[in-house]
């Protein structure tokens, strides 16, 4: 307790507000099933993207959901980077990254299955088993690139928690600086063509979203509800707007924008997550407990929702498009589907000693 007081932690910090951590993930949890199952759309209907609304729609869908991901990470820096957390190597590798490990083979082994029953060209002991071998190259199905990520953040979490248990918000506040003009303001200067000799030593974003969540919550109770509310919308409107412009005029540099690293999505998913962080515990007890309770599936969701998606588009070649305006409806429909087919999935895992401790 000494040391938080040193660091500042415990004057600024925010009240433990469970409930916020579980709307936020449950919500994300939500628009990255929208956001994949926009981006399937666009690959199985390819034909479909000729008409400008369709394609611009479509990747509008995708561009604005990339405040998602990086919730899910803040949420993680929120809560395990909190100095009075204590994870030591042995709960680290046998609770954290031992789950992650083992969502990753058998989820890859799983999928590399269903992608024999969907596609009757890779039924075959070969081409199964280079699909089995994905699992280690990472060329499995495209979202489980966040369980790639993930084991790279918790291989690294004593260093970072002992930068957060050291540092105080000043320090916290610096690192986040450098991190977001080396690995998101910098790199926009490529829209110009303009190269840039100066880096630093990391590679991708996502120990800056781990930090900026520990940062939001500890001390970003100082800033108004509606400023993130503000940064959120600003944030998604530019995004969407700019996807347009990209896709309406074909406008290829725009692409950096797109991405977690971009500095529009920092604002936006920053607006999110402290719009969400700043909830009090009072109101909409029932919209609460149910997005509570998805939260308690969401990474299993998360891991399944993709299987139902591609039932739809590659076995039951169900097309979005044909129930009209630009393909939402159809593709809204998809997203309830996989959302509750996921959902119960998962209720049924949880049943089954090869997956409960997974999911």
């Amino acid at each position: 307790m000494d040391e938080m007081k040193t660091n500042g932690c415990a004057e600024a910090k925010m009240p433990r507000r469970s409930a916020a951590f579980d709307c936020l993930r449950a919500t994300a949890c939500l628009f990255i099933i929208l956001m994949h199952t926009a981006r399937s759309t666009q690959l199985m209907y390819p034909a479909r993207m000729t008409v400008l609304a369709n394609m611009a729609v479509s990747q509008i869908l995708i561009n604005v959901q990339y405040w998602a991901v990086p919730c899910f990470i803040m949420v993680t820096g929120a809560l395990l980077l909190q100095p009075g957390k204590q994870i030591g190597y042995r709960k680290l590798f046998s609770k954290y990254i031992a789950r992650v490990v083992k969502a990753i083979v058998v989820f890859g082994i799983l999928f590399a299955v269903l992608e024999a029953v969907f596609n009757p060209q890779m039924r075959s002991w070969p081409v199964f088993l280079g699909g089995v071998a994905e699992v280690f190259t990472g060329g499995t199905w495209s979202h489980m690139w966040y369980l790639y990520c993930l084991l790279g953040l918790y291989l690294l979490l004593p260093a970072y928690k002992k930068i957060a248990t050291a540092s105080g918000e000043r320090d916290i506040r610096y690192l986040l600086i450098v991190y977001g003009v080396f690995q998101s303001l910098l790199p926009l200067l490529g829209i110009w063509n303009i190269p840039c000799g100066f880096y630093i030593h990391v590679s991708t974003i996502y120990p800056f979203w781990l930090f900026l969540g520990y940062y939001l919550y500890t001390w970003g109770g100082k800033v108004p509800r509606g400023v993130y509310g503000a940064a959120a919308l600003l944030g998604t409107a530019v995004l969407g707007a700019l996807t347009y412009v990209r896709v309406r005029y074909q406008i290829p540099a725009l692409d950096s924008l797109f991405a977690y690293s971009s500095v529009l999505v920092i604002v936006q998913a920053a607006g999110v997550a402290g719009w969400f962080f700043r909830c009090s515990g009072d109101g909409f007890p029932r919209v609460k407990k149910a997005l509570a309770n998805i939260d308690s599936h969401s990474f299993g969701i998360y891991l399944i929702h993709m299987a139902y998606v591609r039932l739809l588009y590659k076995y039951l070649h169900f097309d979005p498009y044909t129930l009209g305006l630009a393909g939402v409806p159809g593709m809204l429909a998809v997203v309830a589907f996989a959302f509750v087919m996921a959902y119960v999935t998962d209720m049924a895992m949880k049943k089954l000693p090869v997956f409960r401790s997974i999911v």
